[in-house]
């Protein structure tokens, strides 16, 4: 069976003078998973970086969670998608993102596991660019959010 949850960290990014918040995320159908997304900021400064965690816990005795990949997706407040590279050079891109830990995971690109009985973690660095801000002295409002997708049972 192959799973493809669209998760979204609800959180709501105001560049120079906003609040973020992380609400849990579960797997809906079966419970071979609990995934939980948590963005460790309060204010968020352009250019100053911030903390995306994923947690994946695979709850069963024998059963891998295979083929995991996640894919980090931001939109502005009307849900429009907007520009977010890993390629420092990108300068079109309106967010900068990079993996800065994992743990009990080998990657998140499609090739990753997660062990029975095991909790992985991925945090991500996520960088807004200059102007991101846009001209409002109180910021623009970004969301952030992932798609998880994974191989289990076959």
């Amino acid at each position: 069976m192959t799973s493809n949850y669209s998760v979204r960290w609800a959180a709501a990014l105001f560049m120079f003078a906003g609040l973020l918040a992380g609400p849990v995320a579960q797997a809906q159908e079966t419970v071979c998973a609990r995934v939980k997304i948590e963005i460790k900021q309060e204010l968020t400064l352009e250019r100053q970086a911030f903390d995306a965690e994923m947690r994946i816990n695979n709850t069963t005795d024998t059963g891998v969670i295979e083929n995991v990949s996640v894919e980090v997706k931001i939109t502005d407040e009307s849900g429009t998608p907007v520009a977010v590279t890993s390629n420092p050079n990108d300068l079109s891109a309106q967010f900068f993102v990079r993996i800065s830990n994992k743990q009990n995971i080998s990657d998140v690109d499609g090739t990753g596991t997660v062990n029975p009985k095991t909790t992985s973690v991925i945090n991500w660095l996520l960088i807004p660019s200059p102007g991101s801000a846009g001209s409002n002295p109180l910021g623009k409002k970004y969301l952030v959010g992932a798609t998880l997708k994974y191989r289990f049972g076959g």
